[in-house]
């Protein structure tokens, strides 16, 4: 049977060419839109697949601190999520937060070793300065932060609540940050960056953050009752609880002005009410923040500005006025223009407001300041007018997310160390094309719509009786579900070489999406923009000219079954079977989880991309090592690709006219990849697995008749 198979085998077209088999997949839009370009594909896909940890440490080595991004992140790279073309872009932050929760994230401990002796002083311990801390640690330096507050985080600590963002998990990276050598000098305020430098530092890295509010300029803002969000926030994270009154309004429409509103429900007010003098489209707040604030019962009104405030027994009067939105400024927003007549008056017990915000850098620094009294630098060095001074995060763009803080804490500690190497600055250059436009409206059509799951959140009834945190973290099945959703973008298909190219046209026949197409010059084109990676061309092109752009699959499936054939050959269990099975429904609480837990001793099972890549020559492969049975196993309805069962079940009806022709029985092989897969897929293993062994049994007693 053997060396019939291997000639079968060898009359399909042959294995593409090793050398081909490299990464050529794009780099996708959510990557690109992270400030840290974390390699979000991958570790989505390791969570789609049930590899918790893998996925997690996919996640660590692109972010300094990922469990606080879990929390707060705004996730620009969900805003560039092409699924959002199709139904809604994946949940990718809410998949970090499970990663990290279910895959251990707080057993892991950080190392570095000190290798340079030129210390290096962080004044500031926002997100940027942790950041910037942790890159030089690891590139061996001496690091101390200096920190004015008496505990370290910043931003994090002082002006996010503790519903968003809950204090142990500031303090566990803390602690990493202790273990791997960094030393900590918290009620340090920094005056003078010249004594820093006289004490031996040899680099300055300033990141003092944003913490001054900007003020509203109108009649009453210094009336007692009047306090900025800023220090409302700080006030209450660091253990102090102020009364807001009955009666609260903010003023403002960012995160901020949503966060204090949210934590004056919390601290008693009866009625909170933000005042926003443009409409909801342009309003700054995360779309999250808004709903959850309504939900909690946060009032808001449109189109209103305060124009003057006067404190009357003992109660705040704001006079408001409405506005009506003119023209868009240069940054593209409506200008708020006032309604002459409109104004009104409203008593409250407390105003916080939230504007915005700006630095406030000491002038013993010496750094030459820009608008906004921003610390000015150079774009791709982040240094200041000063030799060995560095500075970024919200010192330098005013405020901003704790991603793009994070991306500049990294850029900053490159820098650094560039500069105390004596080195022009290595810009790291990204090898890899990035992927770039739209799905066409006929590909979108065709890609199945799988609805979003969002994290569940706490009850609204429940949220405003504490600090605890408003948003849980997926369970197991429902993240990888969530997971699947995602397009793979980039690692589609290519052809290897149109000259070997039969211009056949299969690839335009099957593909489920329409992507492959004629050009003018009669050459068959794959588009990698619109290509869904679904794998149906690569098993049913008949030159094999076409493979993935991210190839690991196929190269898995050859080198688990040369393992198989190697590890059989020294075994004495018979029958050997091999199962093709999606990986996706493999690990887990997947759909085929019940055939990894309960594989029998004999039974191989072959983890696939997908089983619509599972090739004829794969089959065949199976049975030429040994194997007496072969099965295939797709998730079903769980699938995200299209069609995926009707093109394994005619490869194998080919496969199996093949086994007719030698001499085999068809029964040999077998797919367990129905539309519902309404039968327990261990349950059908079972029975084929019985079949097989019948198979088998009939077939040595054959032989020893024979002789």
């Amino acid at each position: 049977m053997d060396s019939l198979l291997t000639d079968i085998r060898q009359n399909y077209p042959a294995n593409r060419t090793q050398r081909f088999l490299a990464d050529h997949s794009l780099v996708p839009t959510c990557q690109t839109a992270c400030p840290l370009h974390m390699e979000i594909r991958e570790y989505v896909d390791l969570v789609a697949q049930g590899k918790i940890v893998e996925s997690l440490q996919v996640i660590r080595s692109g972010n300094p601190f990922p469990s606080i991004c879990a929390y707060v992140c705004t996730h620009p790279c969900e805003d560039a999520c092409r699924r959002d073309q199709v139904d809604k872009p994946v949940a990718i932050r809410a998949l970090k937060r499970f990663a990290l929760e279910f895959g251990g994230d707080r057993l892991i401990q950080a190392e570095a070793e000190t290798s340079h002796i030129e210390k290096v002083a962080i004044v500031g311990s926002g997100p940027a300065g942790l950041a910037c801390a942790y890159y030089l640690r690891k590139f061996g330096y001496p690091v101390t932060i200096f920190e004015a507050h008496s505990e370290l985080g910043g931003m994090l600590r002082v002006g996010i609540p503790q519903y968003r963002l809950p204090r142990e998990v500031i303090d566990t990276e803390v602690q990493r940050l202790t273990r791997m050598g960094v030393e900590i000098r918290t009620n340090t305020p920094v005056v003078s960056l010249d004594l820093l430098f006289d004490i031996g530092y040899k680099a300055i890295f300033i990141t003092i953050g944003a913490h001054q509010s900007l003020r509203m300029r109108i009649d009453g803002e210094e009336s007692p009752g009047v306090i900025d969000g800023a220090t409302f926030l700080r006030e209450i994270n660091l253990g102090l609880r102020p009364s807001p009154g009955e009666r609260c309004a903010v003023i403002g429409g960012g995160n901020v002005a949503f966060d204090a509103a949210r934590t004056a429900l919390r601290l008693g007010a009866r009625e909170v009410r933000i005042l926003y003098r443009r409409s909801r489209v342009e309003m700054p707040a995360g779309p999250e923040e808004v709903e959850q604030a309504l939900e909690e019962g946060v009032e808001i009104v449109f189109l209103v500005a305060p124009i003057k405030i006067k404190r009357e027994k003992g109660r705040l009067s704001v006079t408001c006025i409405r506005m009506e939105l003119g023209d868009p400024d240069a940054g593209g927003r409506c200008q708020p223009v006032p309604i002459e007549g409109s104004e009104f008056n409203e008593e409250f017990d407390t105003l916080i407001t939230a504007i915005g915000q700006a630095p406030q850098t000491p002038g013993g620094f010496g750094v030459r300041l820009g608008r906004g009294s921003t610390i000015q630098v150079e774009p791709g060095t982040l240094a200041t007018n000063r030799p060995g001074v560095f500075a970024g995060g919200d010192a330098v763009t005013g405020p901003a997310t704790v991603v793009e803080a994070l991306a500049a804490g990294r850029l900053a500690a490159s820098r650094i160390d560039d500069y105390l190497q004596h080195r022009y600055p290595l810009v790291v250059k990204e090898t890899r094309e990035s992927l770039t436009g739209d799905l066409l409206p006929e590909t979108v059509e065709m890609v199945r719509r799988i609805g979003r799951v969002e994290p569940p959140i706490l009850a609204s009834e429940e949220r405003s009786k504490d600090f605890e945190p408003v948003e849980l973290v997926y369970d197991w099945e429902t993240a990888t579900n969530e997971a699947r959703r995602c397009l793979r973008c980039g690692t589609g298909a290519e052809i290897l070489s149109q000259d070997r190219c039969a211009t056949c046209l299969t690839c335009l026949r099957i593909c489920p999406y329409h992507v492959p197409y004629l050009d003018a010059g009669s050459t068959v084109q794959i588009p990698i923009d619109q290509c869904q990676a679904c794998g149906t061309c690569v098993a049913e092109c008949p030159a094999k000219v076409i493979v993935l752009r991210k190839p690991h699959d196929r190269r898995r499936v050859t080198e688990e079954l040369e393992h198989i054939l190697k590890t059989a050959a020294g075994s004495k269990l018979k029958p050997l079977i091999v199962g093709f099975c999606c990986q996706y429904g493999l690990f887990g609480t997947g759909t085929l989880a019940s055939l990894w837990r309960g594989a029998r001793a004999g039974v191989w099972i072959v983890p696939v991309l997908c089983v619509a890549t599972v090739e004829a020559e794969h089959l065949l492969r199976a049975l030429e090592i040994g194997a007496e049975g072969v099965f295939v196993a797709g998730c079903g309805d769980g699938c995200a690709r299209e069609n995926t069962a009707s093109w394994i079940r005619q490869r194998v009806e080919k496969v199996r006219k093949i086994l007719v022709q030698i001499g085999l029985q068809p029964e040999r092989l077998q797919t367990f990849v129905s539309g519902t897969l309404s039968e327990d897929p261990a349950q059908g293993m079972d029975n084929f697995i019985e079949q097989v062994g019948g198979l088998y049994l009939a077939s040595v007693m054959m032989q020893e008749v024979k002789s």
